[in-house]
């Protein structure tokens, strides 16, 4: 369902380029399908959901992508950017069973959520300003735009002007700088326990060993941490 959500929205980006016009009808009919798919889906989650009110409240996001792109209202097509959060939502689960990542939560949370801000956003900037903003041709020059602004650098080349671009631009302010401060925080803060575990517990007790003959630290310390060394065996 993940992949097929990718599909989803590389479809409406296929039925918005005018150059792809004549396949048109094919690309329309596949996008019906997986809009019944993924309704098929929902009512089928929800039909076996235990606590229903519940079931809704935590999948909103896949409510409100289910509805239709309109092709005339853009606040509608850009909706559909949504599905996008079940892609990342597996790659989430993915994480959770690579290596060292495994163990650490926050960092998979916090990457993910930053991915998943820059890409939609970067998106939804794309398909809200293509047609209008002579600065925005195609995905790279949105992508330079979110890359620009979520370092803070702000070159002031690419900008939007539509009001569906500026909600893109102000989300992206919002959650993207703030979640891209916490990238570098939890990286750092990941790689300073990976190398501090990565520490040969049996060369630790000897150190410990030495410092104990030394005098440098007293026998109940030694005791103490070998029991704490030992147990990481």
């Amino acid at each position: 369902m993940a992949l097929l959500a990718i599909v989803y929205v590389a479809v409406g980006f296929a039925l918005d380029d005018p150059a792809l016009q004549p396949m048109a009808p094919g690309l329309e009919s596949v996008e019906l399908v997986l809009t019944a798919l993924f309704i098929g889906e929902f009512a089928a989650r929800f039909a076996a959901a235990r606590d229903r009110t519940a079931y809704v409240r935590g999948h909103w996001i896949d409510l409100v992508a289910i509805i239709p792109a309109a092709r005339g209202f853009r606040i509608l097509r850009i909706l559909r950017l949504l599905r996008l959060i079940r892609a990342f939502a597996g790659v989430y689960r993915a994480l959770g069973h690579v290596g060292p990542l495994a163990n650490h939560r926050p960092l998979q949370t916090i990457v993910i959520s930053w991915l998943a801000v820059m890409v939609i956003c970067c998106a939804a900037l794309y398909l809200a300003e293509r047609d209008v903003n002579l600065a925005i041709r195609s995905p790279f020059d949105a992508l330079w735009w979110g890359i620009s602004t979520m370092t803070t650098v702000g070159y002031g080349d690419v900008y939007p002007t539509t009001a569906e671009g500026r909600i893109a631009a102000s989300a992206l302010m919002l959650l993207g700088i703030g979640l891209f401060s916490a990238v570098t925080a939890i990286i750092t803060s990941f790689l300073v326990t990976s190398r501090d575990q990565s520490v040969d517990p049996i060369s630790s007790i000897e150190r410990l060993a030495a410092l104990a003959e030394a005098g440098s630290i007293t026998a109940e310390e030694f005791s103490a941490k070998r029991t704490e060394l030992l147990a990481k065996v």
